[in-house]
């Protein structure tokens, strides 16, 4: 089995008084089990205020996470807030390891941090977390690919490290309280583990029947659309404009490889002096790129049913992570985060839920195979369950 006990803090500041914080909340929560490794999300501030530095050092345990644009869990929730999800089990064991820097060689670097990482365990793997730094030359699903490669279908799990807000360039992934812009963390689990995921996403019917062809691209750049350059094009369909960039990251886009499947959703992370968009994954030159329509409404209704989802399937506790793109299309984007902890109010069920900068989920087959995959616009759960008996 897994516990999971969730601790937060709003104080920025004062280092002594955060320490104090976490640690009397943990006490109050019970002791730690054999094995015991730490997840933390929280605002910018806190790492440049030197908070997490401090917290994670007074931790016992290793200790890995991001920077996000808000966070809850049962007790708390907020936009400018550290949350700690501490994971501890007497028959699962916890693995962490760094990546170089993957500014170059990034292939190389996220298998070799994978394959060091591996070689600690005892048993065989049951869940890999990521956390991937925001890079414009690393490709999300490239990422994902690569590790599902080498671990043999492995579930991967995992977040993009988050800006502050839309308008800021400066996430970063966490690791022993070192905060990296460049850097992946992860951990492995291993034991008496079966987790369980859950997605939702938009489906085909927001997907508008305009279509355009991809004629041109390079890894995850789109270099031209309908033969023309690609930021051309979303110019010519209003996506982009001299005062609204941010509409870049409201309206999902979709690549269709495979007409009789759902389509991959990606955003754009930067528009080059080319007329070329770096996106957020790979972009195959010959595929139909779609333009979405989410509605704050769908956003709501989405994570109220993946979180009524996740508490029946009676797992011991839940790590949950949604697009920002979701939030920036609500009035307020902690109504989001209001609706899961109204849903699981009367609950016992732990969980902490986060704004992600990609979302790493695998998604069940037409056979039932949990099958890796990396996402944007979506909302993903996993419920950390242990095997049957």
């Amino acid at each position: 089995m897994i516990k999971m006990l969730t601790v937060h803090t709003f104080e920025i500041d004062d280092t002594d008084a955060a320490i104090r914080e976490i640690q009397e909340q943990l006490q109050s929560q019970g002791g730690l089990l054999k094995n015991t490794v730490g997840l933390l999300f929280c605002y910018l501030d806190f790492i440049n205020a030197g908070t997490v530095e401090a917290v994670c050092k007074a931790l016992p345990f290793d200790t890995l996470g991001c920077t996000t644009l808000g966070a809850a869990i049962p007790d708390a929730m907020g936009d400018i807030i550290l949350t700690l999800t501490v994971l501890t089990s007497d028959d699962v064991e916890f693995h962490t390891g760094l990546s170089e820097p993957l500014t170059e060689e990034e292939e190389d670097r996220v298998v070799k941090v994978y394959r060091e990482t591996a070689a600690e365990t005892q048993t065989p793997l049951s869940l890999i977390l990521i956390i991937t730094p925001s890079l414009y030359n690393l490709a999300g699903d490239m990422v994902v690919n690569l590790l599902d490669r080498e671990s043999r279908g492995v579930p991967i799990f995992g977040t993009g490290a988050l800006d502050a807000d839309t308008k800021i360039r400066t996430p970063k992934t966490i690791y022993g309280g070192n905060a990296y812009s460049d850097r992946m963390p992860i951990l492995l689990f291993s034991g008496n583990l079966a987790p369980r995921f859950f997605i939702d996403s938009v489906w085909d019917h927001n997907i508008h029947t305009q279509k355009a062809l991809v004629t041109a691209a390079e890894g995850n750049r789109m270099i031209t659309v309908n033969n023309i350059p690609a930021a051309e094009y979303m110019k010519e369909i209003g996506l982009i404009t001299e005062e609204r960039l941010d509409l870049l990251f409201v309206f999902p886009l979709a690549i269709y490889q495979d007409q009789s499947a759902l389509p991959n959703l990606f955003i754009i992370y930067t528009i080059n002096n080319d007329g070329s968009l770096t996106c957020s994954t790979n972009i195959p030159a010959g595929s139909l790129v779609h333009i979405g329509s989410p509605g704050s409404g769908e956003a709501i209704n989405s994570a109220k049913n993946i979180t009524n989802t996740a508490k029946k399937a009676r797992g011991e506790a839940a790590l949950i992570f949604s697009c920002f793109s979701r939030s920036v299309i609500l009035s307020n984007p902690q109504d989001e985060m209001g609706a899961i902890r109204e849903e699981l109010k009367d609950s016992t069920f732990p969980y902490v839920f986060i704004y992600s900068g990609g979302e790493i989920c695998p998604a069940y087959n037409e056979k039932g195979v949990a099958v890796n995959q990396y996402h944007n616009y979506t909302i993903v759960t996993c419920v950390l369950s242990p095997r049957a008996q």
